[in-house]
């Protein structure tokens, strides 16, 4: 029994629409085209009406509910409902697919020289032909599609590379980016000519490399060498009087500037201690009128009553501030010993004290004060 061919996979059924036209070249003709995508009829279906299409094209028509058949309409046959396409009103053709399928065919990608039936276009060529222009998914440059691996390894600007040192991914347009932050980029000293030393160890191994040449420590005021860390030594003993002619270029420089700055930080300063001033004297005028707000004359008598029958309901007694003590001069001096008094007053030997009464009922002793400064003492009697 012989072997059964192969068939397309989706036999009566296909995602795509007819073939194109120029793998026939001159043998075209019209009974083989879609009457929708006017290509080659893949998986042909014939509509009650007789016209073809190809079983995408058909299915994509009626998707949507059924419809007039425009070639019926083109040929001015249209008649219902013959010519209303919709869905189980058409079948397919296999006879039309045959014959269609037995039509010698010729790739039509530039250069490439398949030949075949349509049906092994189909099975073996359609897609894979290695002429087949395509976009590159990265950068979206036209390549052959049998060049498509070399193009993604070697030309494309976007393929993605991994390091060979830290492994990790990136594009190609930044590889020189990577290899200037790479930690594992190879690194040569430039003082003892050690290679492959890892960038993340670079910079422990000049520090410690007796061979790097690093900057003599007087560069910051002149001093232009770079010398070996082995050699520095000695050449600051070598140029020390090279360097102390810069430090002191150097030094005078720096008086220059501060004394041409000095007017300038002067006025400054002074612009400073005027506001200064100011502020204090805001401060202490604030301090003042806190002082006598809280420290004001009491409200007695009818003045008070008057004030709070005008002003609401009293609220509860001020709170009378004491008078701060009389404050002495420095050369007065405070006795408060008990002497009598003379007999020319009037009161007799060995009699007490005279005592005062002040204003609330209170008696108490009068004092004595003595001015040191005056050479004749000064008695005057006051009371407590």
């Amino acid at each position: 029994m012989a072997a059964q061919e192969p068939s397309p996979p989706s036999s009566m059924e296909s995602n795509k629409p007819g073939f194109p036209k120029k793998i026939l070249g001159n043998k075209l003709e019209d009974k083989h085209l879609c009457n929708c995508c006017h290509n080659i009829l893949r998986r042909p279906i014939q509509a009650q009406c007789g016209h073809r299409f190809c079983s995408y094209c058909f299915n994509r028509t009626v998707s949507n509910g059924p419809q007039k058949c425009n070639a019926c309409i083109k040929e001015d046959i249209f008649e219902e409902p013959t010519s209303i396409l919709k869905q189980g009103c058409a079948f397919p053709d296999n006879a039309v697919r045959r014959e269609v399928e037995s039509l010698s065919a010729d790739c039509i990608n530039e250069n490439c020289p398949w030949k075949g039936t349509i049906k092994e276009y189909e099975l073996e060529h359609e897609g894979k032909c290695e002429f087949m222009i395509i976009p590159c998914p990265s950068c979206k440059e036209r390549i052959r599609f049998g060049e498509q691996e070399r193009h993604n390894e070697r030309e494309c600007p976007e393929r993605t590379l991994n390091c060979k040192y830290c492994k990790e991914p990136f594009h190609f347009k930044n590889i020189k980016a990577h290899d200037e932050i790479c930690p594992k980029y190879p690194m040569i000293c430039e003082g003892c000519a050690k290679k492959k030393i890892p960038r993340e160890k670079y910079v422990d191994h000049i520090k410690f490399c007796s061979k790097f040449r690093t900057p003599c420590r007087f560069h910051v005021v002149g001093c232009d060498m770079s010398v070996e860390k082995e050699k520095i030594h000695d050449h600051e003993r070598a140029f020390a009087y090279e360097h102390l002619n810069l430090l002191l270029h150097y030094i005078m420089g720096m008086k220059v500037s501060m004394e041409g700055l000095q007017p300038q930080g002067l006025e400054t300063a002074g612009h400073k201690l005027v506001e200064l001033q100011k502020s204090l004297r805001e401060l202490e005028a604030r301090v003042s009128q806190l002082s006598t707000t809280s420290s004001g004359p009491p409200v007695q008598g009818a003045a008070a009553s008057s004030s709070s029958s005008s002003s609401g309901p009293p609220g509860p007694p001020a709170s009378v501030p004491l008078p701060p003590p009389p404050t002495l001069p420095p050369t007065l001096s405070v006795s408060t010993s008990f002497t009598p008094l003379p007999s020319s007053v009037g009161a007799g030997a060995g009699a007490p004290a005279p005592q005062r009464e002040d204003q609330g009922g209170r008696t108490g002793p009068q004092v004595h004060r003595s001015w040191r400064s005056n050479p004749a003492p000064l008695k005057t009697w006051c009371a407590f």
